[in-house]
């Protein structure tokens, strides 16, 4: 998902490569030290100038930047003796395009907001709060990262979240294709309100369709896929032993971070 620590995980990796030792290259295509490598050509001749001997590991953030940048990952996999770790914006590059792109040459890192766990170490909540307290506040500002630099306010914290949300409807689904806002909204406000329930895209069809308005079951099940292909919504099929219930429809959806719940959609007006 957007902002959950993609360039963050990159940066961390590199920190592991210097204490081992290891050779490797790290763009960042976000800084204007290399805004000239906007062609995968260009990009091809930069690695290549840089690569001496042994093995390395190429780092490259935010990719999609880079045109074509496919056709040099490609190169550099036949050309070179090396690993290569990639992110990109779901504004411009969607989970399941890797496979498109990279022909199944790849292995995918899923990458979640932060566990509670992980959660208690980004915030100081100290000792006078208890476990269960402590909980109850994962539940309402949920596990984005970005929300341990306001040390638990409420008014920049929301507000961080409902710009993430925003960004993520905005740039990561209305931008890349021929939507609806309002639509949008209304199937983002209905899987969250039945978080865990069996849903269907013919039942979402049929709340939403009125006499005056008719939305059918395959605009209903784009816009799903779409809010799955942006992890704001994970969907969890049937399962069964026999495998028979897999024939039967309706799936369970679960929100990504529960700060979207308690106040990031809230602030969109969808609640």
């Amino acid at each position: 998902m957007r902002r959950c620590g993609k360039s963050s995980l990159l940066e961390l990796f590199k920190e592991y490569l210097k204490k081992q030792n290891a050779k490797f290259i790290h763009i960042s295509f976000e800084s204007l030290e290399f805004e000239h490598l906007s062609d995968y050509k260009e990009l091809y001749k930069h690695i290549k100038s840089k690569i001496k001997s042994g093995k390395y590991y190429l780092l490259f953030d935010e990719i999609q930047v880079v045109k074509d940048w496919q056709k040099a990952i490609e190169s550099f996999r036949l050309d070179f003796e090396c690993d290569i770790y990639i992110t990109g914006s779901n504004s411009h590059l969607l989970s399941g395009e890797f496979s498109t792109y990279l022909t199944g040459r790849f292995v995918e890192i899923k990458l979640l907001p932060l566990s509670f766990a992980e959660f208690l170490e980004f915030h100081e909540l100290g000792n006078n709060l208890s476990l269960e307290d402590k909980f109850q506040k994962y539940l309402i500002f949920g596990g984005m990262p970005i929300l341990a630099q306001y040390k638990m306010d409420e008014i920049n914290s929301f507000q961080a979240l409902e710009g993430i949300i925003s960004s993520i409807l905005q740039k990561d689904i209305l931008a890349r294709c021929d939507a609806s806002y309002i639509l949008l909204e209304k199937i983002t406000k209905f899987l969250a309100s039945n978080i865990g329930s069996l849903t269907s895209p013919n039942n979402i069809s049929s709340v939403l369709t009125s006499d005056k308005n008719s939305i059918s079951r395959n605009s209903v099940d784009k816009y799903i896929k779409l809010l799955t292909s942006s992890f704001v919504f994970y969907e969890a099929n049937r399962y069964d032993i026999k495998g028979k219930a897999l024939l039967k429809t309706g799936q369970k959806y679960y929100i990504a971070d529960t700060g979207f719940l308690g106040v990031g959609i809230a602030t969109l007006g969808i609640f």
